[in-house]
């Protein structure tokens, strides 16, 4: 199956940047965005241009066997007022505040390919790779060339991170399941020295009749592996320590 999406969109302003009225995918692709630069990199961006484009194609075999790639390319750009200190009189000491127009333009692209296939009736094992890479532009452009340290304020960040996913999954009919999940993170960055590590999972659960039910347990990153990676790439936040889970989910 191909599939293929574009969109353009304009971001909400604060409350409303969490409230959605369009459908939050199109092709199998995301296009409901709180907001693409990430929050902790940029803070918030009230109005901001989204863009967004991509590629899919997903195959699946009567032997059990599932593979697909997809590519996508993600665009937003916006401006905004941010606070300064000028100075009032002809002494050059900062006295009085002011601001000036920053511009942010950022970039994302993603490759991503994945394979999955049935061992028998009860085990299943995957393999997933993805290539994030983003960019990020900001400039004052308010504020003359040549000014001092506005090399400093004015920056242009890339981050590229490299994701394998390793998975393998047992459920019995009786409803009891197991999964383990291996994941190793590779970044190189401009802003940071960059990352390179394991993480590995380890669930245990029962899953009730007709699946009303399903309570599981784990171990989150079991070999107790730190990182240090730059927030500029889309990533969910992973543990920093070995972690504990339990869940239970319920289905009406």
């Amino acid at each position: 199956m191909l599939r293929l999406a574009y969109t353009r969109s304009l971001g909400g302003l604060f409350f409303d940047n969490s409230v959605r009225l369009e459908p939050t995918q199109v092709g199998g692709f995301n296009q409901a965005f709180r907001s693409l630069i990430p929050e902790s990199v940029a803070g918030q961006l009230p109005g901001a241009k989204f863009e967004t484009a991509g590629i899919g194609f997903d195959q699946s075999f009567a032997s059990g066997t599932w593979f697909g790639v997809e590519a996508e390319w993600l665009n937003s750009r916006g401006g905004r007022t941010i606070g300064i200190l000028t100075n009032g009189t002809f002494l050059p000491i900062p006295d009085s505040a002011s601001g000036t127009l920053e511009n942010l333009k950022f970039r994302e692209r993603n490759l991503s390919a994945y394979a999955a296939q049935l061992l028998g009736k009860e085990f299943s094992v995957s393999a997933s790779y993805r290539l994030n890479e983003a960019t990020l532009a900001q400039s004052l452009p308010e504020i003359p060339n040549g000014t001092a340290n506005l090399a400093i304020l004015e920056s242009h960040d890339r981050s590229v991170l490299h994701r394998v996913s390793l998975a393998g999954n047992f459920n019995h009919p009786s409803g009891f399941f197991a999964q383990w999940n291996s994941s190793w993170y590779h970044q190189s960055s401009s802003a940071f020295a960059g990352d390179d590590f394991w993480q590995h999972d380890i669930y245990v659960g029962y899953r009730f009749p007709r699946r009303y039910a399903e309570v599981r347990c784990g171990v989150q990153n079991l070999f107790d592996e730190n990182y240090r990676l730059n927030p500029l790439n889309s990533l969910s936040e992973l543990p920093r320590n070995r972690t504990f889970v339990a869940s239970l989910r319920l289905n009406f």
